[in-house]
């Protein structure tokens, strides 16, 4: 293959791979409250959600509550609405609400820099959890 093709083919490779990702998500991936989608960051989902009236159920504000592991640095960087963090498996449960309704959003990471969301449910800090399948609600 000589050299313009090559080029011509990674020009269209990139242009197909810019297309299908354009929003940084496959177009396949699901979408839950205010477009936020499994496998975004959780800081991103976070400001997303906060930018379309989700806010953040403080948890453990008064409750004895020790936080360990991810739920550390979660905390130092003053997200507060984490709920529990698994040390085993690097997944975190964080709350959020909006005009009476509840948001569970579950992400997975072991450092705040790689948490990811994994998925969400509408479900109140406190209530049973709800099963429910994978990426939403």
């Amino acid at each position: 293959m000589n050299l313009l093709m090559r080029k011509a083919v990674v020009v269209c490779c990139c242009l197909f791979a810019g297309s299908a990702y354009a929003d940084g998500v496959r177009g396949d991936v699901q979408r839950g409250p205010a477009g936020i989608t499994t496998g975004q960051p959780l800081l991103n989902a976070r400001a997303t959600l906060i930018k379309h009236g989700w806010k953040p159920v403080r948890r453990h504000a008064d409750d004895g509550y020790e936080y360990s592991g991810a739920e550390l640095e979660l905390t130092a960087r003053k997200i507060f609405e984490v709920d529990s963090c698994s040390s085993d498996s690097a997944r975190c449960v964080l709350f959020y609400e909006k005009k009476g309704d509840c948001l569970r959003m579950d992400t997975i990471g072991e450092r705040l820099k790689w948490m990811t969301v994994t998925r969400w449910v509408s479900e109140c800090p406190d209530a049973p959890p709800r099963r429910s399948g994978t990426g939403g609600a």
